[in-house]
């Protein structure tokens, strides 16, 4: 897929307009038809988007699909929490797909974290030290 057509498809997915440069921190997989991408209920480690193909959605016995354009695990990815819905490819698809790492690196700051960094004092920057233990 050519970066301008990729950046023209991530545009169109609303959960992606407050990242930053989004494009550059998905990668490309292509999947065959048969293949799972996520299992409903298990921890989530992928943000999908389908790029071509068709993916099958199965969530509490109810299926639906997913096609060019589509999305799914962004909020499991924000919170850190399962996969909303076990995905299936029911065709040979691309997937533009971002882990962890990647999603972190494109997601902004919450402004208040944002502030309160560069609020501190330059010689506060650094970690917070350990408080005093005392033994018992």
């Amino acid at each position: 897929m050519k970066a301008e057509e990729r950046v023209q498809l991530l545009r169109s997915v609303p959960e992606l307009v407050g990242l930053r440069d989004a494009a550059r921190h998905f990668d490309e997989v292509r999947v065959a038809a048969g293949e799972m991408l996520a299992e409903e209920g298990a921890l989530c480690h992928h943000y999908l988007v389908v790029a071509e193909g068709t993916l099958q959605t199965q969530r509490r016995g109810q299926t639906g699909e997913l096609g060019p354009g589509d999305s799914i695990g962004f909020s499991a990815m924000r919170s850190r929490g399962v996969n909303p819905a076990g995905v299936v490819a029911l065709t040979e698809a691309r997937v533009l797909v971002m882990s962890h790492a990647q999603f972190r690196a494109a997601e902004p700051l919450p402004p208040k974290r944002r502030l309160h960094l560069w609020a501190l004092p330059s010689s506060r920057r650094s970690l917070p030290r350990r408080p005093n233990l005392r033994r018992a």
